[in-house]
């Protein structure tokens, strides 16, 4: 299901704040600098967003469809002072924030609010949770978003009319709102300054003799809270590289010279772990690493070479698995896993933590977290929310989180514990992408 048009969300507001001419807004809006706004949602969510018929103001709900909008938590997408917090009779519970340069947003139809006029937020403090309050939302569960900029200088930026000064929003660069009638689905949060990832971190594993294992840890606390449940049958080799696509389903590759790639279909993982007999896939799948980013795009590397695949649907087969771009050389990394969609993450034999945003073919953006210490983990892997795990041969696994793990920066990466000093006995870890944010 999607998002149910609303006819006139806000247009029938009754509120006067001020209008200005688009020329003058221009004008003023050359001058000042917007603020660097993320989406107002914790880190790894993922959001529809819509312009109805009020561009450049956006209407937001929860991926996949709306599930989980009503109530969903609500951050600031950057620094600023609240302006306003109260309840409008049309609008509901609102919010504006200054952020300074003379911008504002504008958040309403909250279920409540945790803020008043007056307070200072950082980016990520929580403002309040996502509601449907106000006679203009319908009764259906929505974020209306605006940007708005104070273009005749009264020190306020009108909202909720068509004519009020509110402009396209940029979040994480991109920039929405360019027209009625637009919509952006599955948009995620890099709203990652949250010092408490969310969510369980769900770790498959083989052992050297091919049984598999499942694991879950809480992404909070650092804890192991099940397993590590362990198969009673065998893949019938040790795999050479693992993926988790999701909940249910591994793509493996078996070692030698064919290198065929296999998927494993799972049947339930709580007291026992049970599998499907692997399905082949292929052959010619020599990577020494495999990792999906849980949006739609496998990432291999072999020799050094780093391939990008897309994937179609949840349990592929070989004619699912397609378009194979070739990205770059020189990626020599001994470990690999994805921390978001088209984002990498690896460690080398020389101990650098490096992670790179994948653009596509021969373009990519590559960020030195680390510069040592990094060597000894055989094995590497994220669920997501700037959780990072490292797995050492001799059975310990640690814990790592990066407060915003698309920055490029390594100084918000700190090492908050060890989750089990001895017992990962695996020869591969691959952890679900998207469950912690």
């Amino acid at each position: 299901m999607r998002f149910v048009r609303l006819s006139a969300v806000v247009a029938a507001m009754l509120i006067v704040a001020g209008t200005a001419s688009q020329a003058t807004a221009t004008s003023a809006r050359e001058t000042m600098a917007a603020p660097d706004l993320q989406l107002p949602f914790p880190c790894g969510q993922k959001w529809q967003l819509n312009t109805w018929e009020h561009a450049p103001a956006l209407d937001m709900v929860k991926e996949p469809d709306q599930h989980g909008t009503l109530g969903a938590t609500l951050i600031a997408p950057a620094a600023g002072t609240v302006k306003q917090s109260y309840r409008h009779e049309n609008a509901g519970n609102m919010i504006q924030i200054d952020h300074g340069g003379r911008y504002y947003t504008t958040y309403i139809h909250l279920q409540s609010r945790a803020v008043s006029a007056g307070d200072r937020v950082q980016r990520g403090t929580v403002i309040g949770k996502v509601g449907k309050d106000g006679e203009t939302a319908n009764n259906h569960p929505h974020l209306h978003f605006e940007l708005g900029y104070d273009a005749n200088g009264d020190g306020r930026a009108s909202w909720g009319t068509k004519n009020s000064e509110r402009v396209r929003p940029t979040f994480d660069g991109v920039t929405y709102g360019q027209a009625n009638g637009r919509e952006w689905n599955n948009v995620t949060s890099r709203n990652c300054s949250a010092t408490s990832p969310e969510g369980t971190a769900k770790i498959y594993g083989a052992l050297p003799d091919g049984r598999l294992t499942y694991t879950t840890i809480d992404a909070e606390s650092g804890e192991r809270t099940h397993g590590a449940v362990v198969s009673a049958t065998s893949l019938g080799f040790t795999p050479k590289a693992i993926a988790t696509l999701n909940f249910n389903t591994l793509l493996v590759t078996k070692p030698g010279n064919d290198g065929e790639l296999y998927r494993v279909d799972i049947r339930t993982n709580n007291e026992e772990l049970i599998f499907e007999t692997p399905v082949l896939l292929g052959t010619g799948w020599t990577h020494d690493l495999l990792a999906y980013d849980g949006e739609s795009h496998l990432f291999g590397i072999a020799a050094g070479t780093l391939r990008r695949y897309t994937l179609t649907t949840a349990k592929p087969a070989i004619s699912d698995i397609t378009s194979n771009t070739l990205i770059g050389t020189g990626f020599t990394l001994k470990t690999l896993t994805t921390t978001g969609p088209d984002w990498i993450l690896g460690t080398t034999t020389n101990g650098l933590l490096l992670s790179y945003k994948i653009n596509g073919k021969d373009d990519w953006d590559r960020h030195q977290l680390r510069d040592s210490t990094w060597q000894n983990f055989d094995a590497l892997l994220s669920p997501g929310g700037g959780v990072y795990y490292g797995h050492n041969p001799a059975g310990a696994l640690y814990r790592y989180h990066d407060g915003d793990p698309y920055d490029g920066k390594g100084d918000d990466l700190t090492a908050h514990n060890t989750v089990d000093a001895t017992g990962w006995a695996q020869t591969l870890l691959s952890a679900q992408p998207g469950t912690v944010t």
